[in-house]
């Protein structure tokens, strides 16, 4: 039998640059719930770049989390 995964959830997470403090980097970030699990990566990083312009840092990562639940068939 085969298994075969299932996306159950989809955020979008950006990190945001929060500056330097001494020699550690300072990341903030926010977490975006409720994407369309058959959403491209594209159009995902796409939202984010228009999501970054309302934040008050700059962008320093996107990602893309995702919950899959296995099962076999």
């Amino acid at each position: 039998m085969a298994v075969v995964d299932v996306k159950e959830n989809v955020r979008l997470k950006l990190e945001l640059d929060g500056g330097m403090d001494g020699n550690r980097q300072i990341i903030k970030s926010k977490t975006f719930t409720k994407v369309k699990p058959t959403a491209e990566n594209e159009d995902i990083y796409e939202v984010a770049e228009s999501l970054a312009d309302l934040q008050a840092y700059p962008i320093y990562k996107v990602k893309r989390l995702e919950e899959i639940h296995l099962v076999r068939e």
